[in-house]
């Protein structure tokens, strides 16, 4: 266990981080660990180079992992769907459509309303001012969903997404090396230095990107040029670790850049000493749109997407046949890390991809939509197996992910039970960290379960009509659902039935993602919109991907 994900292993297990604001992936809980890896200053260099090759260790002997190094282990398991299983978008039943157009609605409403009038950014959530630029990448996908419902006309989403593109590209002082701060003030769009990390982030600036190609595409015009001309302007391999990383993590991006000095915001620095090494949503997310560059000299290159490690898991009674082997991320069992990606790359029209055709060897094939379906498989049947008794999970309460929880933010999880193969490198293809169930207090976050509607459409519409019975009881001082016809958010960030607690707040990461996957899963609209753009369709075409076409919707839910 190294680095950041040790420090935030060490949290994940509590059930909250007090005063933490929403913040997106492994900066979930910044606050408590940049505090502590911050200190750590120049344990990683500003270097701008090319991916190492990978090396074999040099130890003799044998691990949990690995029989030898130097010899090959038996073939690995292809991760793919069964022949004829649906696949997005999907065919609801009318009832079912009216739920899932009244919780977008909730969503739209929040990404709509609790904006800054001077920039149009959105807030990090309701309850305070400060801006996350992951937030603002759900917002900008979010306008077109709002047009495209007809919740406001074109002409008010293009005039938001021009406010918000003006106020990013015009203070030069937000971002370094074209990646923005993770936080900015919502009157001015400059970092925010107050008591949040002082990092430029490199998953929140993924996500913020995503979010302006997906508007680039969808409105043109002014938001085109100002999209268009700051996703060229990141450069992505100036985030890469060099030779003060660990040997197995060089080349691979860092989760930031601090300043040295935060009067100057774009000065002098040093990348974080932690990387997306694993095949996680986010880790995926960064290198594909680094992969995406239209830029050569800012370009990853495609090799680096497939050298992410891809640890096999499984669960069930039969030792894992009851899912099925899946690639899981050992420092966070939290849903939302099987969710993100797919909110704008269509892992949905595509099937396994091939590693070893980028020479990353000892990488399973993986089909990343079926995979992050067996993780939410796996979620239901821990949920019913709920071996802590926690009143509120059940089968139709389940997919614990990050939230607001009662003593602050907490980060439950679960996961499979990891698959051991011979000839794996330990640290170079699988982490050696073994993690471990994270109940947290049995809370849930509403948000989870129906984002794995891309997946799992009847039991993610299950789960939310769920909530929706359970709002009707629950009696306190906050409500679960506010109307969505009457300005309400719909459903509020989370809540647990045993103690009858509901969350006061609305947090920015958890709304977005619901109001796309969603789309998604009835549309695909946004992944049309993602994909239509030119540096996508490049950076696809480079990592050698191929979409699918699709016919009519897959299934129609009961």
């Amino acid at each position: 266990m190294t680095g950041i994900y040790g420090r935030r292993a060490a949290v994940v297990g509590v059930s909250g981080v007090s005063g933490v604001s929403g913040v997106s992936g492994l900066a979930v809980v910044v606050v408590v660990w940049l505090g502590l890896a911050l200190g750590m200053g120049g344990a990683a260099g500003c270097t701008q180079e090319q991916p190492v090759p990978e090396k074999p260790i040099t130890e003799t002997g044998t691990t949990a992992h690995s029989s030898s190094a130097a010899k090959p282990g038996p073939a690995l398991p292809v991760v793919e769907s069964a022949p004829g299983r649906a696949r997005p978008p999907f065919a609801f039943s009318a009832e079912d459509e009216r739920l899932l157009e009244e919780v977008q609605r909730g969503a739209f409403n929040f990404l709509w309303s609790e904006v800054h009038p001077q920039t149009g950014l959105l807030k990090d959530r309701a309850s305070k001012p400060i801006v996350s630029v992951a937030g603002v990448g759900f917002q900008l996908s979010g306008l077109c969903v709002g047009v495209e419902r007809g919740w406001i006309t074109r002409e008010q989403g293009y005039e938001r997404a021009v406010l918000v593109l003006r106020a990013l590209e015009t203070h030069p002082d937000n971002r370094k090396a074209g990646l923005f701060y993770h936080f900015l003030l919502g009157q001015s769009a400059n970092p925010d230095m107050g008591p949040f990390e002082h990092v430029v982030s490199t998953i929140d600036s993924a996500i913020l990107f995503s979010g302006m190609l997906t508007a680039s595409s969808y409105f043109k015009g002014e938001v085109t040029e100002r999209a268009d001309r700051m996703f060229a302007a990141a450069d992505w391999r100036f985030f890469q670790m060099g030779d003060r990383a660990k040997p197995w993590e060089r080349g691979f991006i860092s989760l930031g850049w601090k300043p040295k000095d935060d009067a100057r915001p774009s000065g002098d620095g040093t990348l974080l000493p932690y990387g997306w090494l694993d095949g996680g949503c986010e880790h995926r997310l960064v290198t594909f749109l680094g992969v995406c560059a239209p830029e050569e000299a800012n370009r990853l290159d495609p090799a680096l997407y497939y050298r992410l490690r891809r640890q096999l898991g499984g669960y069930g009674d039969s030792g894992g046949e009851e899912t099925g082997p899946m690639v899981y991320f050992p420092w966070s069992g939290a849903l939302f890390t099987n969710i993100f990606s797919h909110c704008w790359i269509d892992y949905a029209g595509m099937g396994p991809d091939d590693p070893a055709a980028f020479g990353a060897e000892r990488r399973p094939r993986v089909d990343w939509w079926e995979n992050s379906r067996r993780a939410v498989q796996l979620h239901r049947m821990k949920a019913v197996e709920n071996p802590l008794k926690l009143p509120t999970l059940g089968r139709n309460a389940w997919g614990l992910t990050a939230s607001d929880v009662a003593t602050g933010y907490g980060v439950p999880g679960v996961f499979p039970r990891a698959m051991v193969f011979a000839g794996l490198r330990p640290e170079f293809d699988v982490p050696t960290y073994k993690p471990k169930d994270s109940w947290g207090d049995g809370t849930i976050a509403p948000y989870g379960a129906g984002c794995a509607v891309i997946f799992e459409p009847e039991a993610a519409v299950a789960a939310l009509r769920h909530y929706r019975e359970v709002a009707g009881r629950l009696r306190g001082g906050n409500a679960l659902w506010k109307d969505p016809a009457a300005g309400g958010y719909g459903f509020a960030d989370a809540y647990n039935e045993g103690t009858g607690w509901v969350a006061p707040d609305y947090v920015a990461i958890d709304q977005g993602p619901l109001l796309l996957a969603i789309e998604n899963a009835r549309t695909g609209l946004i992944w049309r919109l993602f994909h239509d753009h030119p540096a996508v369709r490049g950076g696809v075409e480079r990592l050698g991907m191929r979409l699918s076409p699709r016919g009519e919707p897959g299934r129609t839910s009961k």
